[in-house]
Formats: C-alpha cells, structure tokens, sequence
C-alpha cells in the first residue's frame, strides 16, 4: 500500500472523528456533551436541604441518610427532605426524624447555602441557614 494512500485513510479517520465539531450539537454524544451538568456553570452557591440534630449547647450534628429517611442513599435522603420543605411538610419529617433520634433529642430541618467548592475543598461551614422546623421526639 503506497504512503500516500496510508495517509489518506489516517486523514480521513480524523475527519470523521472531528465532523461533530464542524455542526451545532443536537444531543449528548461524542466528542461533546451537552448534558447540562457537564455543559454549564451551575455557580458556586447551592441550597442543600437536610436534617440536623441539636444539642444541648446549641450544636448541631450532621444525621446519616437512615436517620433522616430511613435509608442509606444519601440522594433519596436529599430528595425526601428538600420535597417535604417544598410541600410544607417540614414539621412532619422533623417529627419523623426526632422520634428516629429517641428521648430528648432535637431535630431540625433546614436550609443551608454553601459555596460547594470551599465546602468540599476546605469544609466550609454554610454561608446561611434557613430553619424550617425544630422539634423533639414527641
């Protein structure tokens, strides 16, 4: 096979491995993706709805998905509260959580906005908190 034909198979391959970058993308596919999550800057600033428990002094204590939702996904954990805070439920899941917690325990539900990156890089504490309802195990 002579050289110039070799190249011209190695050329043609790569034009049609870059052709998509040549036309507006019409779905997620190679070599670019236009799933949102990946495709846009969401911002650094997210509210995270959860649970917490509240000690005595005032401290709160992060809860694991089980106590919050009675599960080990931390994902359904987020949805069951972030749902009940959107629906006006939120004294309802924080009786359910405080009687998860036991005798003279205190639960919250909240709102907190954290800049994710210093979150997750540095462990942040959250720039606000927007409580939704605090109670004990009735």
């Amino acid at each position: 096979m002579p050289r110039w034909f070799r190249l011209l198979l190695v050329g043609l391959a790569a034009a049609v491995v870059l052709s998509p970058l040549t036309r507006p993308p019409r779905s997620d596919t190679y070599p670019l993706s236009t799933y949102p999550m990946f495709a846009s800057d969401r911002g650094a600033l997210h509210d995270i709805a959860t649970v917490v428990e509240v000690k005595a002094d005032g401290s709160t204590v992060r809860l694991s998905p089980e106590l919050i939702a009675g599960t080990d996904e931390v994902i359904l954990a987020a949805v069951t509260v972030t749902r009940a805070v959107a629906g006006g439920q939120a004294e309802e899941l924080c009786a359910e959580v405080a009687s998860r917690l036991g005798e003279g325990r205190r639960a919250r539900v909240q709102t907190e906005r954290h800049d994710v990156v210093e979150l997750v890089a540095e462990g942040a504490p959250p720039r606000s908190i927007d409580v939704h309802a605090e109670c004990a195990r009735a």
